[in-house]
């Protein structure tokens, strides 16, 4: 048992060429580097600042002035914020009793709204510039007032 151990040279054997690990981590680095800028979309990484979303306040309403100009009309001054807006309007009225028999009470609807004017509180002019939604909000707004002050009286 006496054997005589030989050494094993990886250079003799195995035929290890010394330059080949590099051509090869060579390689893949060229070929990671260039899946990596086929792949890369600059606009994805383009920063974009967060939204603002503006604080939004609901509109404020109040009639300055109403006059009924006759049985289905009237023209009135209202007030939106900081803007006095000159209307004109239809309206149509109609008796509603409620389920009580003798009562005379009238409902109003107002079927047409024309803003004639826009202007600030401190007098400069202003295209209309109203939204559907303050038209509606000044319809109830008028047919409010029209009723509350009996300003049209029972058929």
């Amino acid at each position: 048992m006496n054997a005589k151990l030989n050494p094993i040279n990886p250079a003799v054997t195995h035929g290890v060429q010394p330059f080949g690990f590099i051509k090869v981590a060579a390689l893949a680095g060229l070929f990671t580097t260039g899946v990596i800028a086929f792949a890369y979309n600059p606009d994805a990484a383009e920063y974009r600042p967060p939204v603002t979303i503006p604080a939004i306040a609901p509109s404020n309403y109040e009639v300055q002035t109403l006059k009924l100009d006759s049985d289905h009309s009237g023209t009135g001054l209202i007030r939106l914020d900081d803007f006095i807006l000159k209307v004109g309007f239809d309206f149509e009225q109609y008796p509603v009793d409620y389920g009580v028999p003798s009562a005379k009470n009238i409902e109003i609807e107002v079927s047409n709204l024309a803003i004639d004017d826009v202007k600030s509180i401190y007098g400069a002019e202003f295209n209309d510039f109203t939204v559907d939604a303050d038209h509606r909000a000044i319809n109830q707004l008028i047919a409010g007032y029209i009723m509350r002050n009996k300003l049209v009286e029972a058929i």
